[in-house]
């Protein structure tokens, strides 16, 4: 239905010796800021795991075809991206985006704002050559940060600036790389480490929560639409 309202328009893949006649997708019909932010206009819905924009329009409107105006109300552009993914896609999204969905991203307060994190780092006798403000790169994930104290050869403390640093990783000092230790394991001081999988888990949660127009008002928009296409 969405397409089907859409102009034509000319085309040519070959340089304008032979010309297409195309539907113009690139035509987009806004709706108005006042339709869309009225609170008495729509309900607020939790998409379940696995609903397709099809499916919600179907649930609420009974026709499937009205599945551009879920997106339209909502502001989404590319449903790929702008929809939630179910477990098995974000899974699969989160696995190929990293090299290790268990890596810390950052660390946040406890208002839930990036923060500098604040960590112990064990590595037996592995730190006789790091200093305190010396900088360190981790070579296995993305993290940065400097030793702020030194406690022993096998334990120093690390203020985390850029991504983070888990058990298992190899740290390089910056100013000579041939510097390295691996962490046998780690303690938080302050900051609440958050990994990549629960950044891209958070983040798909909360694309669930969108506004529903109600049903009364439906065929009203739907028909200002056409209008707007020139129906």
């Amino acid at each position: 239905m969405y397409f089907k309202s859409f102009p034509y328009t000319l085309y040519s893949l070959d340089n304008v010796t032979t010309v297409q006649v195309v539907t113009n997708i690139t035509n987009r019909v806004t709706l108005s800021d006042g339709v869309k932010t009225n609170l008495s206009l729509y309900d607020e819905y939790d998409i379940k795991d696995g609903e397709t924009p099809e499916l919600v329009a179907d649930k609420f409107y009974g026709n499937p075809e009205l599945h551009w105006l879920v997106l339209h109300y909502n502001d989404i552009l590319d449903p790929r991206f702008d929809w939630p993914l179910d477990t098995n896609n974000l899974n699969r999204y989160i696995a190929g985006k990293y090299n290790d969905v268990n890596a810390v991203h950052h660390y946040e307060d406890a208002n839930g704002n990036y923060t500098n994190g604040n960590v112990y780092l064990l590595s037996s006798n592995a730190f006789t050559n790091f200093s305190v403000n010396d900088v360190l790169t981790n070579n296995t994930n993305i993290g940065i940060g400097y030793i702020t104290s030194k406690i022993s050869t096998s334990n120093v403390i690390v203020t985390v600036t850029s991504g983070g640093f888990k058990t298992g990783d190899q740290i390089l000092k910056s100013s000579n790389t041939a510097v390295s230790a691996n962490i046998t394991s780690t303690a938080v001081i302050t900051g609440t480490p958050v990994t990549n999988f629960t950044l891209e888990d958070e983040n798909n949660e909360v694309k669930r929560r969108i506004k529903i127009l109600k049903t009364s008002y439906v065929d009203a928009v739907v028909s200002d639409f056409k209008k707007k296409l020139g129906e």
